[in-house]
């Protein structure tokens, strides 16, 4: 359904700007995501759980390239910064539950970066978030160990991590990322996890009410950059999701804590 709508090479050629045949054909695949996942997340957030690998006993990569990855994000706050190392370390956890290997580092720069558009999201018009934020780790990236299709699925995985879906067809590394952001931001395959593994990353990497004070920055973005996918997702029911996120109560006790 969505084609192309998402890519590094189609935000690139759009700014992550949707035509109209493509906007249409988000909303019908955010609106369908969103009902098929809605039964699921109300059952989370109303304390059922299942199991699977504790992810707390997993950690980011300890090398010189994750290190530079640290000090090329670590501007953006503890928000965004503490929201990207545990949408790396359950997108890992979701590649154990469901034997999906992928380069380590690619994932933790594409976790690390994909909301590097946030720095500048205020300013933005005509362009979506999620292009910023891959223009900024493509700079970082050329001069980085990474190959060069290493680098093209970091790329592709910022800019897809909008999209409702990604598919491991799609690649490991854009899927993980999308899916560990994903748990992170409204707690969608969350009972693929251990319970109190999930607990205990977000106690390690405190939310500082992501969901809550991110908010009002992606609806500002939606309405100075209204053909964005951002502003086609509130459209289709973002907001709903975001109310009906495991982490809501957390995120309303963490707010402005930065």
């Amino acid at each position: 359904m969505l084609g192309d709508i998402g890519t590094i090479e189609w935000s690139r050629r759009t700014n992550g700007i949707l035509g109209r045949g493509e906007r249409a054909r988000y909303l019908a695949a955010f609106t369908l995501a969103l009902m098929k996942s809605t039964p699921r997340l109300m059952a989370a957030k109303a304390g059922m759980r299942g199991s699977g690998p504790d992810p707390s006993e997993l950690t980011p990569p300890d090398t010189p390239f994750a290190k530079e990855v640290i000090e090329a994000c670590v501007e953006l706050g503890p928000m965004v910064v503490e929201h990207s190392y545990r949408s790396y370390i359950y997108g890992r956890a979701l590649g154990v539950a469901n034997g999906i290997e992928c380069d380590e580092e690619a994932l933790f720069a594409a976790t690390m970066f994909h909301d590097h558009g946030f720095r500048e999201i205020e300013q933005l018009s005509g362009k979506c978030f999620t292009a910023a934020g891959a223009e900024a780790a493509e700079g970082f990236l050329e001069g980085s160990s990474l190959d060069e299709a290493s680098r093209h699925d970091v790329l592709d995985a910022i800019t897809l991590h909008f999209n409702p879906t990604v598919r491991p067809e799609q690649g490991a590394v854009q899927h993980l990322t999308h899916d560990g952001v994903l748990l992170d931001v409204v707690g969608a395959r969350s009972w693929e996890l251990e319970p109190a593994g999930v607990q205990r990353v977000a106690e390690r990497h405190p939310r500082h009410g992501f969901t809550v004070d991110g908010r009002p920055l992606l609806k500002g973005h939606a309405g100075r950059v209204p053909g964005c996918r951002v502003a086609a997702a509130f459209k289709a029911g973002f907001g709903q999701a975001l109310t009906l996120s495991t982490w809501r109560d957390a995120d309303r006790a963490t707010a402005g804590v930065n």
